[in-house]
């Protein structure tokens, strides 16, 4: 299953989204994080954003930094307009993730989420197995630290791996 799949099985997870608002100074439109109390220009963030209107969080494409393009419709910028954009996860645990069976992939979200953890509390991946891609025998261990906020969590994966010898030869 693709990392792309895996995360759609599981479509809310906590803090998986950089949420502030919008601020025009001079020509420039900013945006303010409420978590990190940080400010970028907009065109720093994701191409693909989303913005509470009605109620409700729309999703929207970034057009020249001034607009977003939703549902055939376009909305200008405001200030105060309230935006989010998806957090983006760290490569190396990415790998990770799409190596995991599906069945393994459920369970260890599971019990990060039990925990209050989310998959993009991930703040550090030590993915040890991308290291190894040429062996017959990968043996090792990969770390991950998750930050809830609250508190820090640090996951060890031990895995175990052999390439079978028909699998060899084939290559």
């Amino acid at each position: 299953m693709s990392l792309h799949k895996k995360l759609a099985v599981i479509p809310f997870q906590e803090r998986a989204f950089v949420e502030g608002t919008l601020e025009q100074i001079g020509d420039e439109w900013i945006f303010f994080d409420e978590i990190n109390e940080e400010a970028f220009e907009l065109g720093e963030l994701s191409v693909e954003l989303e913005i509470f209107l009605n109620g409700t969080w729309m999703k929207g494409i970034l057009i020249e930094n001034t607009f977003l393009y939703i549902e055939n419709d376009f909305h200008y910028f405001k200030d105060g307009d309230r935006i989010r954009y998806k957090k983006s996860l760290p490569h190396s645990f990415k790998g990770l993730i799409e190596e995991l069976s599906e069945e393994s992939y459920m369970s260890f979200v599971k019990t990060l989420n039990s925990l209050s953890y989310s998959l993009y509390d991930c703040v550090f991946c030590n993915n040890f197995l991308d290291l190894l891609e040429m062996r017959q025998v990968k043996e090792g261990m990969n770390v991950m630290i998750f930050d809830n906020e609250e508190q820090i969590c640090v996951v060890q994966h031990y895995f175990s791996r052999h390439k079978s010898r028909t699998a060899l030869s084939a290559l």
